[in-house]
C-alpha cells in the first residue's frame, strides 16, 4: 500500500472517530437533558404533592376548628344565648359612666368606669375562675355585690341629674348591674344535682355524728391527765371505756360519764382474784330468790329469819353483776367512791337502774366482809 492510501485510511479512521465522539457527546447531552427534565418533573410533582398535602392538612385543621367551635357552641348554648344580655348592659353602663365621669372630673373622668364597672366585672370573673378551680368564693361574691351596689348608686345619681329624673336613674341603675347579675346566675354558681331524701337523711346523720364525736373529744381533753416526762414534754392520757355526754345543771358544760350499754360492757382491768370474785358473787347471788317471789321484780323483800333485807335478783341482772362489781371496786380503789358506797353512790357511778345498783352494792359489801352476810346500806 502506498503512502497515499495509508493517508486516506488514517483520515477515514480519524473522521470515523470524530463522528463516534460527536455521536457519544450528542447522546450524553440527550441523556443529560432527559435527566434534567426528569428531575424537573419530579420537583414539580413533589411541590404539587406537598401543596396538596398542605391543602389537605389545612382543610382538616379548618374542619377540626369548625367541629370544635360547633361542639363548644352546643355545650355552651345557654352562654351564647345570654351573651347579648350580658354584653349590651355592660356597654351601655360603661359609656354612661364615662360620660358622667367626664362631666364631673373633666377629661380624666372617662376613667370612672374602671372603678365602678370594671371592679364589679373583675370580681365576677374571679368568682367564675375560683368556682371552676374548686376554691372558696365567699369573699369574691361579696366583692361582686359590693361593687354592684356602688355601680348602681353611681348610675342612679347620674340618672336623676338627667331630664328623665328618678325614672332615668332607676333605669340606669338596673342596666348597670343587669349584666353582672345575669353572668352570676348563669356561670358563677352552677347548681348541684338535687339529693334524694335518703341522701339528705344520711348527710344529716353524718353531721350529727361528727358533732357528737367532736363534743366527746373536747370533753375528754378537758378531763384528760398529763403524762409528764423527765425532759418536760407531756402527753395526754385518756381513760378508755364507754362514755356518754352529760351537762352541768348550772354551767351547762359538757362532761363525760360512764355508760352501760347492754352487749357493749367495756372490759375493765380487775385484780388477779377477779375470777374467784366472780365465782363468789355468783354463789352469793344464787342464794337470792329468782323471780318476783310475790313482789314486783327488782323490789326489796323482807321476812328472812335474821331480819335482813334481801333482793330478788333476776338472772339477766345476775349476769351483769361481776363486771359491774369490778368497775365499782376499781372506783373505790381510785378514790372516786368511798370505801363503803351506798346504793345511790353505785347507781350514780354506773348510771343504771336501782335494782341493778342494789344487787351490785349487796355483792360488793358481801365480798368485802368476807361473806359474813352483812347487807349494804340502801
Amino acid at each position: 500500500m502506498s503512502w497515499q492510501e495509508e493517508r486516506r485510511a488514517d483520515q477515514a479512521a480519524k473522521a470515523e472517530r470524530a463522528r463516534a465522539n460527536m455521536a457519544a457527546e450528542a447522546k450524553e447531552r440527550r441523556e443529560d437533558r432527559a435527566a434534567e427534565a426528569g428531575r424537573a418533573r419530579a420537583d414539580v410533582e413533589a411541590k404539587l404533592k406537598a401543596r396538596r398535602a398542605a391543602k389537605t392538612a389545612r382543610g382538616k385543621a379548618a374542619k377540626a376548628r369548625r367541629a370544635a367551635v360547633a361542639a363548644w357552641v352546643r355545650g355552651h348554648m345557654l352562654d351564647v344565648l345570654f351573651v347579648p344580655v350580658i354584653v349590651v348592659p355592660a356597654v351601655l353602663a360603661w359609656s354612661a359612666m364615662a360620660a358622667y365621669g367626664h362631666s364631673v372630673f373633666g377629661p380624666v373622668g372617662v376613667l370612672l368606669p374602671l372603678f365602678s364597672e370594671a371592679a364589679m366585672w373583675a370580681f365576677a370573673m374571679a368568682v367564675t375562675v375560683a368556682t371552676k378551680a374548686g376554691r372558696a368564693t365567699g369573699w369574691l361574691k361579696a366583692g361582686v355585690w359590693v361593687f354592684a351596689a356602688v355601680a348602681a348608686v353611681l348610675n342612679f345619681v347620674h340618672g336623676i341629674t338627667t331630664p328623665g329624673g328618678v325614672a332615668a336613674g332607676v333605669v340606669m341603675a338596673v342596666v348597670s348591674i343587669g349584666g353582672v347579675v345575669v353572668h352570676q346566675l348563669v356561670t358563677a354558681g352552677p347548681s348541684r344535682p338535687r339529693r334524694t331524701r335518703a341522701e339528705r337523711a344520711a348527710a344529716r346523720l353524718e353531721r350529727l355524728a361528727e358533732r357528737r364525736v367532736r363534743s366527746v373529744r373536747c370533753a375528754a381533753v378537758r378531763t384528760a391527765v398529763a403524762d409528764l416526762a423527765n425532759d418536760g414534754t407531756a402527753r395526754l392520757v385518756f381513760r378508755p371505756g364507754l362514755v356518754t355526754l352529760a351537762r352541768h345543771k348550772v354551767t351547762r358544760r359538757a362532761r363525760l360519764v360512764e355508760a352501760i350499754t347492754p352487749g357493749l360492757i367495756p372490759a375493765t382491768v380487775v385484780d388477779p382474784l377477779g375470777d374467784a370474785l366472780a365465782d363468789e358473787v355468783s354463789v352469793y347471788l344464787s342464794g337470792f330468790p329468782v323471780g318476783n317471789g310475790g313482789n314486783t321484780p327488782g323490789t326489796a323483800q323482807t321476812g328472812d329469819d335474821d331480819g335482813r333485807s334481801t333482793v330478788a335478783v333476776p338472772a339477766s341482772i345476775a349476769k351483769r353483776v361481776p363486771a359491774l362489781l369490778a368497775r365499782v371496786r376499781a372506783a373505790v380503789d381510785t378514790g372516786k367512791l368511798p370505801p363503803r358506797p351506798t346504793r345511790k353512790d353505785v347507781q350514780r357511778l354506773l348510771r343504771c337502774r336501782a335494782e341493778v345498783a342494789v344487787a351490785v352494792t349487796n355483792a360488793l359489801h358481801h365480798t368485802d366482809n368476807g361473806g359474813d352476810g352483812q347487807e349494804a346500806r340502801v
